[in-house]
């Protein structure tokens, strides 16, 4: 009777003992899982965050570069304006010039002209005075004579 007594006494301490490891190992297997779990969640969003980043980064990076291509656009379109602009300037000056020289040419001609002509005027003017006065000279003189 003892014997079984015993016997059975230590049963239930090892039957027991071993629930009880048993549930210790499966409380310590789900809180390792949900541990692992857990981990893993915030990886994988700490990971997704990146990626948005980088993402994000691309984009702003890509902006900026059509940015400055439009700058790039807009100054040579202007620069293009700019030098047209420049190359009719300086053809208007030029035919501007010739038109200049032409008409300076035409004045120097005509005032040539024109000067001429009074001289030859005053000249001619000269020549009848002389001619006038030598008459009267001679007229003059005549009268002496016949006196």
């Amino acid at each position: 009777r003892r014997r079984r007594r015993r016997t059975r006494r230590r049963r239930r301490r090892t039957t027991r003992r071993r629930r009880r490891t048993r549930t210790r190992r499966r409380r310590r297997r789900r809180r390792r899982r949900t541990r692992r779990k857990e981990e893993q969640e915030e990886q994988e969003e700490e990971e997704e965050e990146e990626e948005e980043e980088e993402e994000e980064q691309e984009e702003e990076e890509e902006e900026e570069e059509e940015k400055k291509k439009k700058k790039n656009k807009k100054k040579k379109k202007k620069n293009k304006k700019n030098k047209k602009k420049k190359k009719n300037k300086k053809k208007k000056k030029k035919k501007n010039k010739k038109k200049n020289k032409k008409k300076k040419k035409k004045k120097n001609k005509k005032n040539k002209k024109n000067k001429n002509k009074k001289k030859k005027k005053k000249k001619n003017k000269n020549k009848n005075k002389n001619k006038k006065n030598k008459k009267n000279l001679m007229n003059i003189k005549i009268k002496k004579i016949k006196k």
